[in-house]
């Protein structure tokens, strides 16, 4: 009887055949959808680095450098090594530092001195500057001026000055330090295109004979406002024109333009009626204040020391024939 019941009911342990076959079938269909899933992340992987190196490919290219990292590897900072682009190896293009506004070249400025300044210095003038050089000379300075003297016939004008017959001669035969020169109040009634292209001959001509001296370009002076009523030629408006021609000449490196009319002004850009019997010409007793305009603007520099010291500067001294 025991041995019937235990023949008849089976093991409590024992698995079923449907169940084994389940959990086959399901350990197939995990393995199955992981190992493509596995296939699926692997397969995406190169792409995403594809893309990266792409990226980091043409930012390299833009800057010829292909073993620089990108952005988003590093901070912004100055490469290690230069670029084999020639835009950026290439030296800026820049303006010359001896010629940018900065350097001394364009940075001059006057000075005061006193009247030894003028010991190798040549004033050429009308006479206005015959005036100054008779009233009110300016130191041991030398001089070749006359009235009714303009830019058309000043180098021409016979005219003996130590020793010379005329200006040409003069500029060939000795050296000066500088050269101050004033003309245009008798040519106001020449067109200024004439004027000013002649003026800028005689300069030139000048600096030949003279390589080293500075050049001084005073401004034409005014008349007084009745005198310009008189004769409309002499007129503020005609004269201002022809300074500002004038004025280009001057390059602000040995070639300086002086404006003497801020020192004979009455205010109404004309010149003072007491300072003039005539109203063009300065008394004898105002001629001063040309001068010491001149000495309040003077262009001092290596080339042209002051104190001019005769033993070393044997250049700059004027040479007597």
């Amino acid at each position: 009887m025991n041995e019937r019941r235990s023949r008849q009911s089976p093991p409590p342990h024992s698995t079923s055949p449907l169940l084994i076959s389940l959990l086959g079938v399901g350990l197939l269909f995990f393995l199955f959808f992981g190992v493509k899933s596995l296939l699926s992340r692997e397969a995406d992987t190169p792409v995403a680095l594809e893309q990266t190196s792409t990226t980091q490919s043409t930012s390299n290219s833009a800057t010829g450098d292909s073993s620089r990292p990108t952005a988003s590897d590093t901070a912004p900072s100055t490469p290690s090594q230069p670029s084999s682009n020639p835009v950026s190896t290439s030296p800026v293009a820049t303006t010359p530092a001896a010629t940018t506004p900065t350097e001394p070249q364009a940075a001059f400025k006057m000075t005061t001195v006193d009247d030894s300044y003028f010991s190798d210095a040549l004033f050429i003038g009308d006479s206005r500057t015959d005036g100054l050089c008779l009233y009110s000379t300016p130191g041991a300075c030398k001089h070749f001026c006359t009235e009714s003297l303009t830019i058309f016939t000043i180098m021409t004008k016979k005219l003996d000055a130590y020793g010379f017959p005329d200006l040409r001669s003069l500029l060939q035969g000795m050296q000066f330090g500088k050269v101050y020169i004033m003309l245009g109040i008798n040519e106001c009634g020449s067109d200024t295109n004439e004027f000013a292209k002649e003026y800028r001959r005689v300069v030139e001509e000048i600096r030949q004979y003279q390589p080293h001296a500075l050049i001084y370009i005073q401004s034409i002076c005014y008349v007084t406002q009745s005198y310009e009523e008189r004769d409309s030629q002499f007129a503020t408006s005609n004269i201002k024109k022809k300074n500002e021609a004038i004025k280009q000449l001057a390059n602000d490196k040995d070639i300086f333009y002086l404006e003497v009319n801020d020192c004979l002004n009455d205010g109404t850009d004309h010149l003072p009626a007491e300072y003039t019997g005539d109203g063009a010409h300065l008394k004898a007793n105002y001629y001063y204040l040309w001068h010491d305009y001149l000495l309040q603007h003077a262009v001092v520099d290596a080339e042209h020391p002051w104190p001019i010291d005769e033993s070393e500067q044997v250049g700059a001294k004027v040479e007597d024939p």
